[in-house]
């Protein structure tokens, strides 16, 4: 089966790797810290800014930011310089990570803050700690106590909060269902022969009332690449209005 296309745009991603067989990855203090090491090294390289990260026993969560197209690049070097440390130290040959990396392109803003959450409070969620300040591992401690690897964070928009407003944020649960609109790979088009990502959600072109200016937001939805069924069913009108409007009717 053909690999699905991975998207390589600019912007905010949501980066997950796990163990193969969902094995440890991380198994002494130093796994921990040469794992940070190379991601930051990964970071100077690739021009991409961190912004979260939390490191479980098993697997990795990211929030990054890449200033150019090339997110498998830096991804793979990360895996890849982890891999070769990891085996060579523990004697062991072969695959050390689950497939290929995963990778959420964030549409917006709240979509970054919700991951952003979610990955400070991955410890949490998986039973580790009860209190989300204990879990050395992740970006949360480090701004905490300014370790190390607080030079990860550099750049980092969770520093448009202050230190308070970030842990009151992220010490509260996720609202139910707050992921299900996140985990969505944007929709791919094929716009005169090239593949494009509608980075840019339908109902951004209806944000203040699917009444006001409907007729021209409806156009400029669908010159930016939905379909007429997809509108009339967010809209709730028929694809024969749709049509109409669009041909100025």
């Amino acid at each position: 089966m053909a690999r699905n296309k991975r998207i390589t745009l600019t912007g905010y991603y949501h980066v997950i790797s796990r163990g193969v067989e969902r094995r440890n990855i991380f198994l002494e203090p130093e796994d921990y810290d040469t794992f940070l090491d190379i991601l930051y090294e990964t970071k100077k390289t690739y021009n991409i800014i961190v912004h979260t990260y939390c490191l479980m026993t098993n697997h990795y969560h990211i929030l990054i930011e890449t200033m150019q197209t090339n997110i498998s690049d830096a991804l793979k070097f990360l895996n890849s310089s982890y891999s070769i440390y990891f085996n060579k130290k523990y004697k062991r040959s072969g695959h050390l990570w689950q497939g290929r990396f995963q990778s959420y392109y964030l549409y917006d803003d709240k979509h970054f803050w919700i991951v952003a959450k979610y990955i400070e409070r991955n410890p949490i969620k998986a039973a580790m700690v009860d209190n989300i300040e204990t879990y050395r591992h992740q970006s949360f401690f480090q701004w905490k106590h300014k370790l190390d690897y607080y030079k990860l964070l550099e750049e980092s928009k969770i520093f448009d909060m202050t230190f308070k407003e970030y842990e009151d944020y992220i010490s509260t649960d996720l609202q139910v269902n707050a992921l299900d609109t996140v985990y969505i790979t944007p929709k791919i088009v094929t716009v005169n022969g090239s593949m494009k990502a509608l980075t840019k959600r339908l109902e951004a072109f209806f944000e203040l009332d699917k009444n006001i200016n409907r007729n021209e937001n409806i156009k400029k939805a669908y010159e930016y690449g939905y379909t007429k069924t997809e509108i009339s069913n967010f809209i709730e009108l028929s694809t024969k209005t749709i049509s109409k409007v669009l041909n100025g009717v």
